[in-house]
């Protein structure tokens, strides 16, 4: 045969090797730091924002006409809660 059998790092099965072990062992812990600093820092993100937008009541928007009337047309149509 011309080529010789590729090799991998992955048993039958898809299991992890011994020699993928070894290798990826040192970065286990800096990989491990980085997955938590960056999930920490999207939550952080996502946190603000959210806080960011809680506290606007979005007075200053003024709504188009046919949302407005479309308001005020169910509201006159609900029913009253007070029998």
């Amino acid at each position: 045969m011309i080529f010789p059998k590729p090799t991998s790092y992955y048993e039958k099965g898809f299991k992890r090797s011994s020699a993928l072990e070894r290798a990826t062992a040192p970065f286990r812990v800096r990989n491990t730091l980085t997955g938590l600093g960056l999930i920490a820092f999207c939550g952080t993100v996502y946190a603000y924002s959210i806080m960011a937008v809680r506290q606007d009541d979005f007075s200053d928007i003024k709504l188009p006409s046919h949302v407005t009337d479309h308001q005020t047309n169910a509201e006159s149509s609900a029913p009253s809660a007070s029998s």
